[in-house]
């Protein structure tokens, strides 16, 4: 008579976990039953809730920092860049056939004072000078760089304006 096998015997089912009562508003009774069966609320430990706020708080500051960096390079590269062109301005509008340096002078802390705080335009000397065996006219601007928004901060800007009088 041919042996038979033995059947591979089934496992038990594990005990169902508990069904809890619970009202509206409060938690669902699968999420309360795992977290009182392994101490973590979707996949969450007890120890990390609200971590995802801080942790939010934390890289916001960081890109607002950045963000008022880049903001405030970008407002002094354009006062370095509005000081240049008046400087340029200046010195060809000094050396205009019936103007000489001061109308230069001039010429520049009206530039200055109508596209940025007149506070910029305080230092601007004009020097008469020789380009290429020609007369010519240095207009030179110094002005602090600004700090926080038009307001001048550390350091300065020296900026140059060359022209050569022609006629």
């Amino acid at each position: 008579m041919p042996q038979r096998r033995a059947m591979p015997q089934r496992r038990a089912m594990p005990p169902a976990r508990p069904m809890i009562a619970h009202s509206a508003g409060s938690p669902c009774p699968r999420a309360t039953a795992e977290a009182s069966d392994t101490g973590t609320i979707n996949g969450r430990s007890n120890g990390q809730r609200g971590s995802a706020v801080a942790e939010f708080v934390m890289v916001s500051a960081l890109l607002i920092a950045v963000f008022i960096g880049v903001l405030q390079l970008a407002l002094a590269l354009h006062v370095r860049n509005t000081l240049m062109d008046a400087a340029a301005s200046g010195a060809r509008y000094g050396t205009l056939a019936d103007r000489g340096p001061t109308d230069g002078v001039q010429r520049t802390r009206e530039l200055i004072s109508g596209a940025l705080n007149g506070g910029f335009a305080g230092d601007v000397q004009a020097q008469s000078v020789e380009i290429g065996g020609r007369p010519g006219l240095v207009i030179t601007v110094r002005a602090k760089i600004p700090l926080i928004g038009m307001i001048q901060g550390f350091g300065e800007f020296v900026v140059h304006g060359e022209s050569v009088r022609y006629g």
